[in-house]
């Protein structure tokens, strides 16, 4: 049998746990990476994320050396992020080989401290209710950010997702002999599902919410 979980970096810390992961069946974990920026780490409160940060290449290598297929999650759109960042952070997945990687714009979610602090800034779009907005698409930016504007921020993010989707991405990432290319069955799960989700980041881009 095999199975997949959800785990924080450290987990790679602990060599015998990771040697269990591995004989009991476990192919892959979704990791929350968040940033490789670390103010943006700050930001978003990832502190556990901060000390390693300058080890992530040596973490992702211990994870593909036990043959674990990683779907990392980033956000992007903290004060400190940059088209450029976005882009660099596009390399640091396409580097790491990841099997799968989310690129989510930050969203300002009502209730929460990051809601208040982009209201009281009056950096909030869509009248502050981008969830009900007749205007809102899925994916784009519903607040203005720091250092780029909302266009860019929609446009950086879904550049990255395609980019990390793009044939030659799947075709670089495929070649990874100690994750995706460790069986047959493991080659078979990369393609199903690299597909799939390459399918639906483009059905959804843009995507009007409710039923109408």
């Amino acid at each position: 049998r095999h199975w997949v979980s959800q785990a924080s970096l450290d987990v790679t810390g602990n060599r015998a746990l990771m040697v269990l992961m591995e004989k009991s069946g476990c192919w892959g974990n979704v990791m929350g990476f968040e940033s490789i920026t670390p103010a943006s780490l700050r930001d978003a409160k990832k502190s556990p994320n901060i000390p390693g940060f300058s080890h992530y290449e040596k973490e992702v290598e211990i994870l593909r050396d036990h043959g674990m297929q990683t779907w990392a999650a980033f956000t992007l759109g903290y004060d400190h992020d940059t088209t450029e960042s976005i882009s660099a952070t596009v390399d640091f997945a396409l580097c790491s080989k990841f099997t799968f990687a989310a690129y989510n714009i930050l969203m300002p979610y009502p209730g929460t401290p990051l809601y208040r602090r982009l209201a009281e800034q009056n950096r909030l779009l869509y009248d502050g209710k981008w969830w009900l907005h007749p205007e809102y698409r899925f994916n784009r930016a519903a607040y203005v950010p720091a250092l780029m504007s909302p266009g860019e921020l929609t446009d950086a993010c879904h550049a990255a997702r395609a980019r990390f989707n793009s044939p030659a991405s799947l075709l670089q990432r495929f070649s990874d002999w100690k994750t995706n290319l460790r069986s047959l069955s493991r080659a078979l799960t990369f393609w199903r599902y690299t597909l799939l989700y390459r399918k639906e980041v483009y059905k959804k881009h843009g995507m009007r919410f409710g039923l109408r």
